[in-house]
C-alpha cells in the first residue's frame, strides 16, 4: 500500500515534469531559454524521483540519497531557475550584466561541499533508523536556495511592472511555491518526532504551482514562443530565404531556401555564425557593420551581398531586414532573394555595351567614355590610332575567317601590352585606338611593331606577315576635343599608310 501511495505522490508528478520538459524543448530546440526551462523541469522531476527512491529503499542509503540526489536536484534546479529568470529580465544584456554570474558562486560552492562528513546531515546515535537531522551545511544550502527563489520573485515583480502579462502568472506560481515549500519544511522539522511527520512527504509538491504557471503562460501569453510554430508555414513555403540572427550574427533560424543559397544543411547552419558560410567576405568588416546596424536598429533595403558558398558557387543575394522582438530580445529578421542569374545577365549586358564581341577589347562607346574622362581631367595624353594594312587582300586571299583571325591577333597584342594606365579599344573593322601617357607612346609603338614582325600562322602551309599604320595626336597640343584629336591622328595614320613606309 505504501508503494502505491509513493507512486501516486512522486512518480506521477515526476512524469508530469518530464512531459513538460519535452514540450518546452520541442518548441524551440535552439533557444537558451527553452533549454534552460526544460532542464529546470527535468531536475525538478529528479527531486520527486529522489524522494521516491529514498522512501522505497529506507533506511538503506538514506544519507547518500538525501544529500546527493534530493538536495542536489533541488540545488541545480534553483541555479537553473535563477539563470532562466535572469534571461527573462534581460539582466545579462545590461552594462554590468556579466557580473551577475557571480550569483551562482554560492550555489556551486554548496554543491561542492556535499561530501564533507556531518556537514549536511547529522547522525543521531540514539535512534536505530536514520532520520532527517539537518547539519549546518544543509541549513545554509536551504538559505541559498530560498535566496535564489527570492531573487526570482523580485525579478518577476520587475517584469510585472513592465507590463509583462506572463509575469503575473509567474508571480502567483512562485509565491505559492515559496509559501508551500517553506510551510511544509517548517512543519516537517517541528513535527518530525510526532505522528504528523507526514508533512515531509509534500515538500516537493509546491514546485507544481510554479511549473504550471510557466506552462500556462506559454499558451496564454506566448511565453517561450516557438519559432517552429510561429514561422513554420512562412519558412517552409516562402519563395525567398528567411533568416533570423542575433547581434553576434549567429543564425537562430533559417528557411530551406537559405540552406540552398549557402550550400549547407540546416543542421549545420543553425546556432553557427553566418560568417562561417560566406566565402570571399571580409569577416571583420561584416561583423562591425552588422553590430552597428543592430545597435542602431537600422533597416536594410535592397542591399546586394555577393559571396562564395560552401559548394564554391558565387551567389548574389538581395537583402532586406527588419528587427523583431521575441521574448524581450531584439533579433534581426532578414528576407533574402537569389539574384545571381539576374546579376550575371546584367553584367553580360554591361560587358556587351562596352566591349567588342570579336576581340574582347573595349568598343567605341567605352573609348568615348574613357577619353571624355581624360579630357575633363585636363591632363596631357596621346591618342594612338592604328589601322591594319591590307585587310581586304587577306580576306580575298584566305577568307574572312583569316581576316578575323588577324584582327584578333592585333587585339591580343594590344591586350598584352596595355596596363591600368593605358586604354585600348577597337573602333570597328580594322581600326584600333589607344590612349597613352606622353612619355610611353614611343615605346608602345616600338613594341607593337616588334610583335607584328612575328609571322601569324594560318596553317602548316600559310603564314601572314602583318603590318599596321599608326597615327598619333597629343592633348592639348593637337586639339581640345575628341573629334579634333581623332581627326589629327587619322590624317597622320593615313599619311604613314600611303607614304610607302609600310608594305
Amino acid at each position: 500500500m505504501k508503494l502505491v501511495s509513493y507512486c501516486i505522490l512522486y512518480l506521477i508528478p515526476a512524469c508530469i515534469f518530464i512531459y513538460m520538459a519535452g514540450m518546452v524543448y520541442s518548441r524551440n530546440r535552439h533557444s537558451a531559454k527553452h533549454i534552460t526551462c526544460s532542464l529546470l523541469y527535468v531536475f525538478t522531476s529528479m527531486w520527486f524521483l529522489g524522494v521516491f527512491t529514498t522512501f522505497i529503499t529506507y533506511p538503506e542509503y538514506f544519507d547518500v540519497l538525501t544529500i546527493y540526489w534530493v538536495n542536489g536536484a533541488i540545488s541545480i534546479a534553483s541555479l537553473l531557475a535563477l539563470h532562466l529568470w535572469l534571461m527573462n529580465a534581460n539582466m545579462y544584456a545590461k552594462e554590468k550584466g556579466k557580473y551577475l554570474k557571480l550569483l551562482f558562486v554560492p550555489g556551486v560552492f554548496m554543491l561542492l561541499t556535499f561530501p564533507i562528513d556531518s556537514w549536511m546531515l547529522r547522525s543521531d546515535g540514539n535512534t536505530l533508523e536514520p532520520i532527517l537531522i539537518p547539519g549546518p551545511g544543509l541549513y545554509l544550502l536551504w538559505i541559498v536556495d530560498f535566496t535564489y527563489l527570492t531573487i526570482n520573485l523580485v525579478l518577476t515583480i520587475i517584469e510585472m511592472k513592465k507590463g509583462n502579462n506572463a509575469a503575473k502568472l509567474w508571480y502567483k506560481g512562485i509565491l505559492l511555491y515559496f509559501i508551500w515549500t517553506f510551510s511544509m519544511l517548517v512543519a516537517a522539522l517541528i513535527l518530525q518526532d510526532t505522528n504528523l511527520y507526514f508533512f515531509v512527504y509534500f515538500i516537493p509538491h509546491g514546485s507544481l504551482f510554479w511549473a504550471f504557471a510557466i506552462f500556462l503562460s506559454m499558451s496564454r501569453f506566448d511565453y517561450l514562443s516557438s519559432y517552429e510554430k510561429r514561422y513554420k508555414i512562412l519558412f517552409q513555403r516562402s519563395p525567398q530565404g528567411i533568416l533570423i540572427m542575433d547581434i553576434e550574427a549567429k543564425v537562430l533560424e533559417a528557411s530551406p531556401q537559405i540552406s540552398q543559397y549557402l550550400g549547407v544543411e540546416r543542421e549545420e547552419l543553425v546556432n553557427k555564425s553566418i560568417l562561417s558560410f560566406l566565402g570571399g567576405v571580409d569577416k571583420q568588416t561584416f561583423i562591425t557593420k552588422h553590430q552597428k546596424i543592430f545597435k542602431e536598429k537600422t533597416k536594410i533595403e535592397n542591399f546586394e551581398l555577393t559571396f562564395v558558398n560552401k559548394l564554391d558557387e558565387q551567389k548574389t543575394l538581395l537583402v532586406d531586414s527588419e528587427f523583431i522582438l521575441i521574448e524581450g530580445k531584439s533579433l534581426q529578421f532578414l528576407m533574402l532573394k537569389d539574384i545571381t542569374e539576374a546579376k550575371i545577365k546584367e553584367d553580360k549586358v554591361r560587358y556587351l555595351a562596352y566591349h567588342d564581341i570579336l576581340t574582347g577589347l573595349s568598343n567605341r562607346a567605352a573609348f568615348e567614355k574613357q577619353i571624355s574622362e581624360l579630357l575633363n581631367k585636363k591632363e596631357m595624353f596621346n591618342l594612338l590610332l592604328m589601322d591594319l594594312n591590307k585587310l581586304k587582300k587577306i580576306n580575298d586571299t584566305f577568307g574572312h575567317q583569316a581576316g578575323d583571325y588577324a584582327i584578333k591577333h592585333i587585339a591580343n597584342i594590344l591586350q598584352e601590352l596595355v596596363t591600368d594606365k593605358h586604354h585600348a579599344a577597337r573602333l570597328g573593322g580594322d581600326e584600333f585606338v589607344m590612349l597613352l601617357s606622353i612619355d610611353e607612346t614611343e615605346e608602345m609603338i616600338n613594341k607593337i611593331k616588334q610583335q607584328l614582325t612575328i609571322p601569324l600562322t594560318l596553317s602548316s602551309q600559310n603564314q601572314l606577315h602583318l603590318s599596321a599604320s599608326i597615327g598619333v595626336s597629343s592633348f592639348p597640343k593637337d586639339g581640345m576635343t575628341m573629334d579634333q584629336l581623332y581627326s589629327v591622328a587619322d590624317k597622320r595614320m593615313y599619311t604613314e599608310k600611303y607614304s610607302g613606309t609600310t608594305s
